[in-house]
């Protein structure tokens, strides 16, 4: 039987889950609770804090559902009161998160996500080549349980520009697996060298193994990734020195 929380608790978790709505532009649903008490949330203390939504919507992208929890944390009690959470120490924490294919294709244009989409740099036999993502790039999770990416990139050389069309299949992490890239083509009018593709492969394959990402200071890792009827289920694990401002 679960212990329900005291009116203390109550109280600093409605308080916490108004300030997190403020920053949020939509939430159909949306539960906060903080596992702490009066004489340590005035000290900025708190032993846990877990984060249930459905349909939250952040920088125009959207999560079909989540559910975050945290370790114990220190925080600066005034900043609460301010609607912006400060943390006193780094916080470790927990995700399991769920994404349609509509949620994942509006993800790609939302300009909180192009704007972190890196160009790649390439060395093709001595020459420098740069790599420029193209929008939109069209996200699909066909029912074998693998990620299409359809898109167009930018080739930029040394005197010349030109765009090809490109289609990718993901095969997502597991326990056992990493990321990996099943298959990569490029459309071009004219053919690619085959010292370019190698090099477009290999950069893309060390992308790919990359052992977290960093988002405003916070290393995240996947743990798992899912393929269920249409949605992308992530599990991660995230080392926050600091909240990012929504």
């Amino acid at each position: 039987m679960s212990k329900e929380p005291r009116l203390d608790e109550q109280v600093i978790s409605q308080a916490a889950q108004a300030a997190l709505s403020s920053q949020l532009e939509e939430a159909e649903d949306l539960n906060l609770d903080v596992s702490t008490d009066v004489l340590k949330a005035a000290q900025g203390k708190a032993d846990s804090v877990s984060i249930n939504g459905r349909g939250v919507v952040v920088q125009d992208v959207r999560v079909d559902k989540m559910a975050v929890q945290t370790d114990r944390l220190s925080f600066n009690p005034l900043s609460i009161l301010l609607g912006q959470l400060k943390l006193d120490q780094p916080l470790d924490a927990t995700a399991q998160i769920a994404l349609t294919e509509a949620d994942l294709n509006r993800a790609m244009q939302a300009e909180a996500v192009t704007q972190r989409l890196p160009s790649l740099k390439l060395n093709v036999e001595g020459e420098p080549v740069t790599v420029e993502l193209g929008q939109p790039v069209a996200v699909t999770l066909p029912a074998d349980g693998k990620i299409g990416l359809d898109g167009t990139a930018l080739l930029h050389e040394r005197e010349t520009t030109r765009q090809v069309g490109f289609a990718v299949v993901i095969l997502p992490r597991t326990g056992q697996q990493p990321v990996r890239l099943e298959s990569f083509v490029c459309e071009s009018g004219e053919a690619l060298s085959i010292e370019f593709t190698i090099a477009l492969l290999q950069t893309f394959k060390q992308l790919l193994a990359q052992p977290y990402i960093e988002i405003e200071g916070m290393a995240i890792k996947v743990k798992r990734m899912e393929i269920q009827a249409g949605k992308l289920l992530v599990e991660t694990e995230a080392h926050i020195p600091q909240m990012p401002s929504l």
